[in-house]
Order: structure tokens, then C-alpha cells, then sequence
């Protein structure tokens, strides 16, 4: 199965949500793309985040790494910790998984084709 395509992202963390689009692209089990969001913690403040990914597919399974991070608070760029995206493709048009980053701040995530 190909996971290339366009998707709605949905993540709830520890200390918030967050939701935007995620656009992959797959070349045998090669898998790279960006996620686009707005990160809204805990009603306090909003954070818009672009993270560039690649990675892998194997077994229903996809583990993307960022390997570029931009996140801008309040119109001013910030720094953003690079994510771990970890998956399963649990239909043609939908992975569910789990991130973490370097601090362990971990999240729940629906990526559902558009």
C-alpha cells in the first residue's frame, strides 16, 4: 500500500492539541513529507509549526523523523524540538499513531486522507 497523499493531522499531547495537513510521499519504503499545524497549548498560547519528515514504511508500519523544524509564536520565530512521528496504516485512507520529542512530550495522532 502507498500512503502518498494529502491528510488532515489531529493530535492531542500532554499539554494541548494540535491540527493542520501533513502531505507524504512514497517511493518503495522510502517515505519523506511535511506537517503543517497550529499547536494550541493548554488554551494559553498557539504555535505554528512546520516540520519537515522522512522516513521509513515496513509492515503497515511508518516511522518519520524531522529534519528541519521552522515554528514561529506570536509572529516572532521560536525554537521547536524535532518530532518522531510513529504509525500504523490501519485503513487505506488512515494512520493512527503516537510522536514523541527529545523532552518525552508524547502525543496521539489521526492522519485521515483528504
Amino acid at each position: 500500500m502507498n500512503i502518498t497523499g494529502k491528510y488532515t493531522y489531529n493530535e492531542d499531547f500532554e499539554y494541548g492539541e494540535s491540527v493542520g495537513a501533513v502531505t507524504l510521499y512514497q517511493n518503495n519504503e522510502t517515505v519523506w513529507g511535511q506537517f503543517t499545524f497550529t499547536e494550541k497549548v493548554e488554551d494559553d498560547y498557539e504555535i505554528e509549526v512546520w516540520e519537515r519528515v522522512k522516513g521509513v514504511v515496513v509492515d503497515n508500519k511508518v516511522v518519520l523523523k524531522s529534519f528541519a523544524v521552522i515554528a514561529h509564536q506570536n509572529g516572532k520565530e521560536i525554537e521547536y524540538l524535532p518530532n518522531t512521528f510513529e504509525a500504523n496504516i490501519v485503513a487505506n485512507n488512515k494512520l493512527v499513531g503516537h510522536t514523541s520529542d527529545t523532552e518525552d512530550v508524547c502525543g496521539v495522532f489521526v492522519l485521515a486522507k483528504i
